[in-house]
């Protein structure tokens, strides 16, 4: 296993040293190869001054800095093609969030499903899983979506909306080819892509923390683009499924 995790910031000031600190500490007890990309869209309050400052910078660490706010789907696609051009052995990627919601001690157990399946799902709603800190209404919204997209498209994934994933090499080319998501819905839409592929997807319990520090970017707005791409992204997941399924029938 070659192992890159993408990790794309905005202002995360505050919380990317201690993720960086607490993920490679586990990545090297794991004896793992791995490599870390840091994906910032030129924020503001110096988040990638904090990486920089890294002890493990540029051997283990690498960063980008894009120029203004593209959103967190773009960034994963940019990581996603750094790391296909710049190192042809790595077998995995992983896609996290920045603010210490996920913890960096539960990719050892998303590790252990890795062998199993073309994407790993960190999930909430599996034995094991749980969220710390929510009130009711982010429950409901996210519960809600969930059944939403497994009633929709006949998933049977519990949690669909989580952004801590495992991708083989093989479901992070689809979502190269296939993906368009800038914003939020990215998180939907790069599960729903090797479903309608018909890769094999493993839900692994994480434990989500809502952030303590920082603010969160997840706005009304970003809320109701979510539903709506929900809604509107069945052509294009039936596109997908007989396009792939010709291929691997012929």
């Amino acid at each position: 296993m070659k192992l890159w995790i993408i990790i794309p910031t905005y202002n995360e000031k505050e919380n990317i040293s201690e993720l960086l600190d607490r993920l490679t500490s586990v990545l090297e007890e794991l004896k793992i190869n791995y490599n870390i990309l840091v994906v910032d869209d030129n924020s503001p309050d110096g988040t990638a001054d904090m990486v920089k400052k890294h002890r493990l910078y540029d051997d283990k660490i690498k960063l980008i800095v894009r120029e203004g706010k593209k959103g967190l789907g773009s960034a994963i696609l940019d990581g996603i093609r750094y790391v296909f051009k710049n190192d042809p052995g790595a077998t995995h990627i992983v896609t996290m969030d920045a603010d210490l919601s996920h913890k960096p001690e539960d990719l050892a157990v998303l590790i252990k499903y890795a062998d199993k399946a073309d994407v790993v799902q960190g999930s909430r709603y599996v034995r094991g899983g749980k969220t710390i800190g929510w009130g009711i209404h982010r429950h409901l919204i996210s519960k809600t979506a969930n059944f939403l997209i497994r009633t929709l498209y006949g998933t049977g994934i519990h949690d669909s909306t989580s952004n801590y994933r495992i991708y083989s090499r093989r479901a992070a080319e689809l979502l190269l080819k296939y993906a368009s998501g800038k914003s939020y819905e990215w998180a939907i839409e790069s599960l729903l892509i090797p479903v309608a592929a018909k890769l094999k997807i493993v839900e692994a319990p994480i434990t989500f923390i809502n952030r303590s520090k920082g603010k969160s970017k997840l706005g009304i707005r970003d809320i109701i683009k979510w539903w709506i791409y929900i809604l509107t992204f069945k052509r294009k997941f039936k596109s997908i499924a007989v396009e792939e399924g010709e291929k691997y029938s012929s």
